[in-house]
């Protein structure tokens, strides 16, 4: 199961990606940003995914025109779900045919939420409805806290059922028993006026959610106290995604 919001706050113009799933790594499968856009990349992860898109949004190609030519050349699209959110409120949202159900995906003003293997469409109802309604929370906490509802509203599908290939039997089994215990989440988000709570995660924690709201404040609390000793003189220049060159 993987539940990420992508959105653009309005004031900042700054584009962020939160998010959480049933598996190690959240922050370094998921999450794409640039002062361009932002672009969540899921269920059955194709990571080069997201960082096409950005690198095609730097071309000054719209998120809807880029990920639908990054999707028609996807061999395995039908096992892929993307959300992208640019400038002028260009979007492009994608779930294909076989990801895991509940599968499902809602489109605001400046917000893609966009779920698999949830355990209800209430799950994306609660987290983009809290976007809605908390807009002038500041971007970070805004972002982990409408994340926090879906999870509150049921979060991941509790029992796995799926198909055995030699047999074709059914198995039905708790979703801890196949995935673990390991969830992680993450926040990552470009602004031009970075910070280090801009790009924060969580591996490995069985409330991974919940862990990256106190790793916020922590952060957030920590940044303020080394600005006031410093007075000032660090300067926060985060790098908003990777290329890989082959």
């Amino acid at each position: 199961m993987t539940l990420s919001i992508v959105a653009r706050e309005d004031n900042s113009g700054s584009f962020g990606v939160c998010g959480y799933t049933d598996i190690a790594g959240y922050g370094s499968l998921v999450p794409h940003v640039s002062l361009n856009g932002a672009v969540a990349t899921q269920a059955y992860v194709n990571v080069d995914n997201g960082i096409h898109l950005l690198q095609l949004l730097d071309q000054n190609l719209s998120v809807k025109k880029g990920g639908e030519i990054i999707i028609a050349k996807d061999k395995n699209k039908k096992m892929r779900q993307m959300i992208a959110i640019g400038k002028k409120n260009s979007k492009f949202c994608w779930t294909g045919s076989d990801t895991l159900d509940v599968k499902s995906s809602i489109i605001g003003r400046n917000y893609i939420v966009a779920g698999n293997c949830m355990d209800s469409f209430k799950v994306i109802e609660k987290t983009a409805k809290y976007f809605e309604n908390n807009s002038s929370m500041e971007f970070s906490l805004r972002l982990i806290n409408s994340i926090l509802a879906g999870h509150n509203a049921g979060g991941h599908i509790k029992t796995i059922s799926y198909q055995l290939p030699k047999s074709k039997k059914i198995i039905k089994k708790k979703t801890e028993e196949i995935f673990g215990n390991s969830w992680s989440s993450a926040l990552m988000i470009a602004s031009t006026n970075p910070q280090i709570w801009h790009n924060l995660r969580i591996d490995a924690d069985k409330n991974p959610i919940i862990s990256l709201k106190k790793l916020y404040h922590d952060t957030k609390k920590s940044a303020f106290k080394l600005n006031k000793f410093y007075k000032g003189a660090i300067k926060v220049k985060p790098f908003y995604w990777r290329q890989i060159i082959k």
